[in-house]
């Protein structure tokens, strides 16, 4: 458990991270899941378009 000091302290290396840079801050705060899922979406969506140029250039050579 921590200190009421050592709270503050990191009440106080939020505040300063939230006024000196938001990104990191926004970062921070989103978990270490956030940027886990956003990669799987991503990898997702490139799957998905890959397959949908697959499936066209099949239907061009194939017609």
């Amino acid at each position: 458990m921590l200190s009421q000091q050592e709270q503050q302290q990191l009440i106080d290396i939020e505040q300063y991270f939230r006024a000196t840079d938001p990104d990191l801050a926004r970062v921070l705060s989103a978990g270490p899941h956030a940027q886990w899922i956003r990669r799987q979406l991503a990898a997702a969506l490139v799957a998905v378009i890959a397959s949908a140029v697959l499936i066209g250039l099949s239907v061009l050579i194939l017609s």
